[in-house]
């Protein structure tokens, strides 16, 4: 279990961060309306969106609130945590590098101003990108990565999926397997009591990226060889391998059939629903709010653990989600009925 002496100095941080999040009422009490949203914004340490004029810009500044703690956390995190508190900003370079890389697969422009992980602090993907001729061509492009294994091997993976399957989606379907990893790869390491603590709060995210992944494969139509040698490493949260394996295989040709028989085979996912998008919805809101239950019930147990840096990483990863979703649907014109159903509150 975590030592007090080493985790002094940043659980105070910890539980100060989450004092600064919004409530789950002051969230559904946020207007429709872009300006009495930002009024509400102007109120939080998220004040700074108020002067934004476009969507765009109004996204990169929530995500500088969000990378700005991880930065703030990393720097006072034991070094048994460090990789598990990267992993929260190193989800969203792996996402952006493969947009990159399909992206290039298909022949087109790579957007940065839609890369949002390019404003942290610590970013890879800006220094890969920041190298003479990077997005010259696809293998200049691994070439360039090859200094950041936590990329280039993720990229590695995915173009060769894409040169064996001959389908773009595939790219950026691998995400879902690499940031499991991610979060499994940064919590496997602890001692026995620390990771189980730990596993409470990533397993939700981590099973419903799984469950997302199988479905999503289903409809892509890619092999269970595939399915094994991207997900099967993850040693944890109780996942039957051999189950679900024997599963995808028998029902992988439709995709309702493979998410009823996938039902019982998670414990914080649920998976229902009678249409492909409902069952993907439900897993998504699942995963959410299983993670941000337990991530709560961390704050009211023993304070020294490295449970408590991913609990509080959680619940301002799910506050700034939140936020970016309530400020781009007032830009959309969405009524609060069409985007509530988006949040996790």
């Amino acid at each position: 279990m975590g030592s007090p002496s080493i985790y002094a100095q940043i659980v105070p941080r910890l539980r100060y961060l989450k004092s600064t999040l919004i409530s789950p009422d002051k969230i559904r009490e946020l207007s429709p309306q872009l300006i009495d949203i930002y009024a509400s914004l102007r109120e939080t340490k998220y004040k700074t969106v108020s002067e934004t004029k476009n969507v765009q810009d109004a996204e990169r500044e929530i995500m500088k609130r969000f990378y700005s703690a991880v930065d703030e956390i990393s720097r006072y995190t034991p070094k048994e945590a460090v990789n598990l508190t990267l992993a929260f900003a190193r989800e969203d370079e792996i996402n952006d590098s493969l947009l990159i890389l399909r992206s290039m697969a298909e022949g087109k422009e790579v957007d940065k101003s839609n890369l949002t992980s390019l404003i942290w602090s610590q970013s890879s993907l800006s220094k890969i990108l920041a190298e003479p001729d990077s997005l010259a061509g696809i293998q200049r492009y691994l070439e360039m990565s090859l200094k950041y294994k936590h990329i280039y091997n993720v990229l590695k993976d995915a173009y060769a999926y894409y040169n064996e399957l001959k389908d773009s989606s595939v790219i950026t379907w691998y995400s879902l397997s690499a940031t499991s990893n991610l979060y499994y790869n940064s919590f496997s390491d602890l001692n026995t009591t620390d990771k189980g603590y730990v596993s409470k709060t990533l397993c939700p995210i981590i099973e419903g990226k799984i469950a997302l992944g199988l479905i999503q494969a289903s409809l892509l139509k890619i092999p269970i060889r595939i399915i094994e040698v991207s997900f099967n490493k993850i040693n944890a949260c109780n996942i039957s391998w051999n189950k679900i394996s024997y599963i995808y295989e028998r029902e992988s040709s439709d995709p309702i059939a493979l998410a009823t028989s996938l039902r019982d085979h998670f414990k914080y996912v649920k998976i229902e629903g009678k249409k492909e998008d409902e069952i993907m919805n439900s897993i998504r809101k699942s995963s959410n709010l299983s993670a941000k239950r337990n991530s709560e019930a961390v704050f009211q147990s023993y304070p020294f653990s490295p449970s408590l840096i991913s609990a509080a990483l959680i619940l301002l990863k799910q506050e700034v989600n939140n936020i970016k979703t309530i400020v781009s649907s007032a830009y959309l014109n969405l009524n609060k009925d069409e985007y509530e159903q988006l949040l996790t509150i």
